[in-house]
């Protein structure tokens, strides 16, 4: 009872103090008002509330709570005592988001003075944090759970630790700039303004290590001698995120390293200056998952950067391995097929029973943009699967007669066959074989309004599909005029596909089930099929063994394998003649590939040998 008088005479105290000073704002509403500003982070609104103005110049609650790079923070008031001696306090407390890591929050109260001006904040680092020290300051720490692995089919990691050496040079030592740099060039393929801008970057000094390019132990290894006896380079030994060999899949798998200034602004908080984070491919687009989010403590520290109290530790988002289709050894040997290419090229292997993408490669390996699954081309004869396709499911007999002229105009254009052939009347599946253009458009215009459009649409061309980074499908758009239906037929005018894209064609054939492809396990509910007519497959698949063992694509078969396949030579650009893609497609047992030459030549001379190398480089199946 006598608590509850003294609470009494204090409030009703309160209320007699309030009307003697003529309305002004008592300690709750000056204190209100304090916590909202500092939560909204209202610097002005804070110098009006506080005594001195002075102390939130030396000592700023938004500055401070602001090193902590939270995304919000929020006050809130608790319980405002005033005591009869001019003064009260209130108690708040404090929470600060850190981006998605969590929170953190402490309790503490402000001193509040009635003063001439009515009642104000008495600011000073107590009432910023009960224990903050003069000149002590936030500090958040992190620590990253380690990072998970992108795995291959068979559950084992792509990706690892690997022994690096980071190759660097001392500025003053270096006795001749341009010879240094050709020398780097060639030995581990340095570009030349890149060291150049190296050296000359703001803040490098004479006898500074500066770092110009990081590579494996065994590629430095292999240049040891010609590099290390240099003046002014410099070696230091480490360890990186690498793949198993150089290179490999190095356009799916994606590069990790330093963050650059453009992938610090994607990613935000907490990541800083000088982490190491999955630049592009998988370990890019798949950064939150790899890397998961760090165990993050915000201590209180002194002057000397003593801790004096943990303020608080939100948990750690463990990170979580990426399994994906790709078979390490499917890979290898579309890459060995692929060495010594000089064209820009791409390989591309599908397992048609699943869709899973067991091999990717895109060469030049300088080069980020991957052609493998993110390119568009015309897809030339490869095509002629397509059309082929339609026309059997259509009734039309292999065996039938069809004519093979030289040329064949269709409203008022010629198309002729590859170097001029014309070998006249002869079976369908001959002209298949022999890849024959004017028997193609000639029986493709037999075709009943829509079956070419209805037969590409089987094959996945207008289906919308990711293998969760950039990806290309193809299209067949609805062909204006008799012109352009006689190129669609064949693989041009509007039509347009990945390597990728083809490989699924392939596959289809050999499986007679056309399935989106698909490369990360966990994306294998959204993958899209499309039933061929048996009997149509059955036959297609006939047509395309003939190519390979008396057609176009000779150059593919491969001794023990029952290769199909189809070679396309697909014209682009401008010019006379016109510069071509060589194309080659192709299938053994379940497994669908595709070669793209770009700007390579022929298909059956050019694209068909290199599949021959993949096939042959394939574990025994």
């Amino acid at each position: 009872m006598l608590v509850v008088l003294a609470v009494m005479v204090v409030v009703a105290g309160l209320l007699v103090w309030r009307a003697r000073r003529d309305g002004l704002p008592g300690p709750e509403v000056v204190a209100g008002r304090f916590a909202t500003a500092w939560g909204a982070g209202d610097a002005a609104a804070l110098r009006d509330l506080v005594v001195d103005p002075a102390a939130l110049d030396r000592l700023d609650p938004l500055a401070t709570v602001a090193e902590l790079q939270p995304t919000a923070s929020h006050v809130t008031l608790g319980v405002v005592t005033k005591a009869e001696n001019g003064t009260a306090t209130a108690a708040f407390t404090m929470e600060v988001q850190l981006s998605e890591a969590g929170s953190v929050r402490w309790d503490g109260s402000l001193p509040l003075v009635d003063g001439e001006e009515g009642w104000a904040v008495q600011w000073g680092p107590s009432a910023l944090h009960p224990r903050f020290p003069e000149g002590g300051a936030f500090r958040a720490t992190t620590t990253w759970p380690e990072r998970a692995a992108i795995l291959g089919a068979d559950g084992q990691p792509l990706t690892g630790e690997v022994a690096t050496v980071v190759v660097g040079a001392e500025p003053r030592r270096i006795e001749d700039r341009a010879a240094v740099a050709a020398l780097l060039a060639e030995t581990l393929g340095v570009d030349p303004a890149a060291f150049a801008a190296a050296l000359d970057a703001p803040g490098v000094q004479p006898d500074h290590f500066v770092p110009i390019v990081e590579v494996r132990r065994d590629r430095y290894d292999a240049v040891r001698d010609v590099i290390h006896p240099v003046p002014g380079l410099l070696f230091r030994e480490g360890t990186a995120r690498q793949s198993a060999t150089t290179g490999f899949a190095r356009h799916l798998l994606g590069r990790f390293g330093e963050v650059t200034a453009e992938r610090l602004a994607e990613l935000g908080p907490p990541y800083g200056a000088g982490d190491l984070v999955g630049l592009d491919g998988l370990e890019g687009a798949f950064e939150e998952q790899l890397a998961g989010r760090p165990q993050t403590n915000v201590e209180l520290v002194d002057a000397k950067g003593a801790v004096v109290e943990v303020v608080g530790s939100p948990p750690a988002v463990l990170s979580r391995p990426l399994p994906t289709t790709l078979d390490p050894s499917v890979q290898a040997a579309a890459e060995a097929a692929l060495a010594g290419v000089a064209v820009p090229a791409a390989l591309v292997a599908v397992d048609g029973a699943t869709g899973g993408v067991r091999a990717a490669v895109s060469r030049p390996i300088e080069e980020d943009f991957d052609r493998a699954v993110a390119g568009r081309y015309p897809p030339g004869s490869t095509f002629k699967v397509v059309t082929a396709y339609a026309l059997l499911a259509a009734g039309l007999d292999p065996a039938t007669i069809v004519d093979c002229p030289g040329t064949l105009v269709v409203d008022g254009r010629e198309f002729g066959n590859f170097e001029g052939g014309a070998p006249g009347p002869e079976p369908f599946a001959d002209a298949f074989a022999g890849s024959c253009n004017t028997a193609m458009i000639g029986q493709a215009a037999t075709l009943p309004p829509g079956a070419l459009g209805d037969a590409a649409a089987t094959f996945g061309f207008g289906s919308d599909y990711s293998l969760g980074l950039p990806t290309a499908g193809a299209s067949f758009p609805a062909p204006q005029g008799e012109v352009e239906a006689a190129a669609s037929a064949i693989g041009q005018a509007a039509v347009e596909a990945s390597p990728l894209h083809l490989a699924t064609v392939a596959a289809a054939v050999a499986t007679g089930t056309w399935r989106s492809p698909v490369l990360l396990v966990e994306r294998a509910d959204e993958q899209v099929t499309r039933p061929l007519e048996p009997a149509a497959a059955e036959r297609l698949r006939t047509l395309m063994r003939r190519v390979v063992t008396q057609g176009s694509g000779t150059a593919a078969d491969v001794a023990g394998l029952e290769v199909i396949g189809k070679s396309g030579t697909a014209e682009f650009g401008e010019g006379d003649p016109l510069p071509t893609h060589a194309w080659f497609i192709a299938a053994v047992g379940d497994l669908g590939a595709a070669v793209l030459l770009e700007g390579g030549g022929v298909g059956g001379r050019d694209a068909a040998p290199v599949m021959a190398r993949f096939l042959e480089a394939l574990p025994s199946r």
